[in-house]
């Protein structure tokens, strides 16, 4: 039976061939850290723009795609499968998601730049405002800038047919108003 000793970083007793398995843990706790960050020492940009290049800074240290375009709820869908597909609505989108970073600023409640889902060259993304402090502190928020992906990629289809769009919300749109965007 191999001998156990303590192993510093993790305050775990190991055993002598798990070294491999503790580096793995060690960055997989390192990469969890990552999934939702805050800028604690200043405040949220004043601008989505700005907000945006932090947004895409951290995509790209968690291995998501670093081009955004923003969501809405109408404008994206969950089947029963769990597969995601986003109506490319692509301007109105963009102006709906920088209205609500201002209101967000204005607010100084705090804003979260969330991804939802991906293809393989583009982030889903909403902008998410708290409604007063108790909707802020009940999803952990400070007043400042927080940024966040799932801990597992949703893949998305994009959809730009208005006639197939129709024919997915009329078999998924129960199930899509849970997401709460």
């Amino acid at each position: 039976m191999a001998r156990l000793r303590p192993c510093p970083p993790l305050g775990r007793n190991v055993t002598r061939g798990s070294f491999g398995e503790i580096a793995i843990l060690q960055q997989l706790s390192k990469l969890a850290d990552n999934l939702a960050m805050t800028d604690s020492n200043s405040d949220p940009p004043e601008t989505l723009a700005e907000a945006a290049e932090k947004f895409k800074k951290f995509l790209s240290a968690q291995h998501w795609p670093r081009t955004i375009s923003w969501l809405t709820h109408d404008n994206v869908l969950v089947d029963g499968q769990g597969q995601f597909w986003v109506r490319e609505r692509g301007t109105k989108a963009f102006e709906q998601a920088k209205l609500r970073y201002s209101e967000g600023i204005e607010r100084n409640l705090g804003v979260a730049l969330s991804a939802v889902c991906a293809t393989a060259t583009e982030t889903f993304a909403s902008v998410f405002v708290p409604t007063d402090d108790l909707d802020r502190q009940y999803h952990l928020m400070g007043r400042v800038l927080k940024l966040s992906v799932p801990t597992s990629r949703k893949s998305a289809l994009t959809v730009r047919n208005p006639l197939r769009w129709w024919i997915l919300e009329l078999l998924n749109k129960r199930r899509s108003k849970a997401l709460g965007l």
